[in-house]
Parts: structure tokens; C-alpha cells; sequence
């Protein structure tokens, strides 16, 4: 698994970054250390990206001489090559190399702006904007950590059908709606195709069980600036205890779209006042994350990673959504997200290990450890060998 927006949690109050590996499934991106050239303007699909208090941000600038630029919240700690401090008073750019320093501090956001502020240019109103954001802080689950997983949607996924029929909340101007995936408001998706990736899980202890994304790749546009949108910015979970993607409105027994509205309560006080949550286990969280609960009995389960916007496997594999979504493009790659599991200790296994087994369900409940270790390990080093 890579690890490319977890930080290490130092003591109780403290978060400081560890060393970002590149993810396999995207291009190489420094969240800490990036360029912003003036001539190309801005890229990216969001203005906006996330610092945790005591991280550095170092932004160069490219082609940005005689460009002003403005800070324009001193919240944090902004300086421009040779000690400038940013301010909300306009500073030319000087020639040569130049970058900005932002270190982030503990509340407040900055908002740094350039503007080529002439008259005479082609476009005298452009401007770049690099919105940073300080995140919130959420409490891990009070249960135990079970598996973290990463789940990978392929160029070539199977599909399934959203149906319009399904609709049950009309949104818009459009005509159009969200479908709430088996009549829950906190799992809205595009009514249309779908591709999709599935995890069998048994859970062999009757509890009270966490499901979060806590990673994805591509990047979340969300979370970077200067990071194309791709479908891996807004992720969707469900659990099936019987899932056929030919009816997909049924057998659904949690989901969740966006954790701010995840039907968890803490989890939403958490990002009523924020966009982005750290974690006490040092996870960057955006509020397009998953992150749901339900209260599951024992048997069988699966698990399954959709996307919100519609692209059925032909125009996944070419990098688009279908022709009544969103015109948002990208390169055409696998998308992936890495997801916890919490739960009673013990309480939960990957793959259906019941039914593989052989293993008389009421026996294998009285006697859950005879179904853990060889069994439960060729399951998954297959599972992980077909991913390869």
C-alpha cells in the first residue's frame, strides 16, 4: 500500500509529515513542494490545498516576474524570495528564481493570489489563486482497527447500471437527480453505468462496524492544487450481504457518498466547519471520502467501490464520463482507494471464508479462530495476485 497523505501523529496535539511515497496508480506530485508558472495560468480542478499546522509549503514560481501577488490572510506565515512577508499589500515578483514560503500554522487560511495587474496584457484579469486550508481533526472509530485495504478499479472494469428508475430525490435545473442506492440518503450516485470493484468480507462477530476511505489514486483534486479531477476524487462504498450489480438496489446494507454526510454524528460535527479532517492515526481525510457505519450480524458480505459520476467501462478505459455527466476528462488509468475496517476485535475476515471453508456456519461462529490463519491468507494473496 502506498502511503501518500498519511502523516505521523506526534503526541496528542502534533502532526508533522513523514516522507510522501509516490503512488503507483499517478502521476509524481509533491503536495509540499510544487511550481506554479504564470504563463500556462492556472491548472488543476480546484483552487484549493489542505496544510496541517507546522508543514512548510514551498511554491515556485515560474515565468511570474512582474507579477504581483497577495496573501491575503495573514494567518499564516507567507514570505516571497529574500524574506518579502506577504501581506495583504501587493508585491511585485522579482526576476529570477522565486519562490513562497508558507508555513501553516494552527487555525486560519491563506489565500495567495497572483495577478499580472497590466493593463496592456492579453488578459489583464487573470489571476492564480492557491487557497490553503488548515483541516479539523477526527477521532479514529472507539473499536479496533481490523484491515486496511486498498481496492482498484481497472482500466477494463465490469460495469453496472444505476437505473433512472431508482431515483427517488429530483436535484437540479436539469431533469435529472441523485439515486439514493437502496433508499439511504447518505449514498447518492448519478443514475447511469458504473464501474466498480468488490471485496468479499465475512464477519464471524455481530457488531457495530466502521468502513473510511483514508487514501486515494489518483490524488483527490479536492485535497491538491494543480491535480486534474479524476473519478478517485469522489468515491463511493457500499456493503451487500448479497450483492448482484444486475440489482443494485438491493441487498444494500450501509453505503455512504460524502462523509459529511455519512449519517455518523461525530463524524459530521467533525467537517461541519471543515473540508479536510486529520486523523489520530495521521490520515488526511477529504469530506468526498467515504466513511460509514453499520451495524452488521454474522455471514457473509461485500464490500464495493463505485465512483459518483457515471462512466460505464467504454468510456472509463478512454478517460471521460458519459455523455450526460460531467465534461471532466482525465489519462485513462486504474483508480484506486485504500479503505479501514474497524470493528470488534477478531470480528471480521477477508473473503467468504464460511462458504470456501466448508465450515458449518454455527460451528464455524462457536469456533472463529479455526477459520483464520492458512485459509483466510491464500484468500487474500490470491485476491492481491489478480490485482498484480
Amino acid at each position: 500500500m502506498n502511503s501518500f497523505t498519511r502523516f505521523a501523529a506526534i503526541g496528542a496535539a502534533a502532526l508533522l509529515p513523514i516522507t510522501l511515497a509516490t503512488p503507483a496508480l499517478a502521476v509524481d506530485f509533491d503536495r509540499l513542494n510544487f511550481t506554479v508558472d504564470c504563463l500556462l495560468q492556472e491548472t488543476g480542478y480546484d483552487d484549493n490545498h489542505t496544510l496541517v499546522p507546522g508543514e512548510t509549503l514551498v511554491i515556485t514560481l515560474a515565468n511570474c516576474a512582474g507579477y504581483y501577488v497577495t496573501e491575503n490572510d495573514v494567518s499564516e506565515t507567507a514570505t516571497l524570495t529574500g524574506g518579502i512577508l506577504l501581506d495583504t499589500t501587493e508585491v511585485v515578483v522579482p526576476s529570477g528564481p522565486a519562490t513562497i514560503t508558507i508555513v501553516a500554522s494552527a487555525s486560519g487560511d491563506a489565500d495567495i493570489e497572483f495577478s499580472d495587474n497590466n493593463e496592456l496584457s492579453a488578459d489583464p484579469d487573470f489571476d492564480i489563486d492557491v487557497d490553503i486550508y488548515t483541516p479539523g481533526s477526527v477521532a479514529d472509530p472507539e473499536s479496533t482497527l481490523l484491515f486496511t485495504e486498498e481496492m482498484v478499479v481497472a482500466i477494463d472494469a465490469n460495469e453496472m447500471m444505476i437505473r433512472e428508475e431508482m431515483i427517488n430525490d429530483p436535484i437540479g435545473d436539469d431533469g435529472g437527480g441523485d439515486i439514493f442506492v437502496g433508499g439511504n440518503e447518505t449514498c447518492q450516485l448519478e443514475p447511469g453505468l458504473h464501474v466498480y470493484e468488490e471485496l468479499d468480507l465475512t464477519v464471524t462477530e455481530a457488531g457495530v462496524y466502521d468502513f473510511r476511505a483514508v487514501e486515494t489514486s489518483p490524488l483527490s483534486a479536492s485535497l491538491n492544487w494543480g491535480i486534474e479531477y479524476a473519478p478517485s476524487s469522489d468515491t463511493f462504498l457500499a456493503v451487500y450481504n448479497d450483492f448482484d450489480p444486475a440489482n443494485p438496489d438491493e441487498g444494500v446494507v450501509g453505503c455512504n457518498d460524502d462523509a459529511d454526510n455519512s449519517g455518523v454524528d461525530y463524524v459530521e460535527t467533525a467537517f461541519a466547519d471543515n473540508s479536510a479532517l486529520t486523523t489520530e492515526s495521521g490520515y488526511l481525510l477529504d469530506d468526498h471520502f467515504p466513511w460509514f457505519q453499520s451495524e452488521l450480524p454474522t455471514g457473509e458480505y461485500t464490500l464495493v467501490l463505485m465512483f459518483f459520476n457515471t462512466a460505464g467501462t467504454e468510456d472509463f478505459s478512454i478517460g471521460q464520463y458519459d455523455e450526460s455527466s460531467s465534461p471532466d476528462t482525465w489519462d485513462p488509468a486504474p483508480q484506486s482507494a485504500v479503505f479501514e475496517m474497524w470493528g470488534p476485535t477478531g470480528g471480521l475476515e477477508l473473503g467468504h471464508t464460511l462458504a470456501d471453508t466448508g465450515v458449518n456456519p454455527a460451528f464455524a461462529l462457536w469456533s472463529g479462530l479455526a477459520l483464520t490463519g492458512t485459509g483466510v491468507a491464500i484468500t487474500v494473496a490470491r485476491r492481491r495476485a489478480q490485482r498484480a
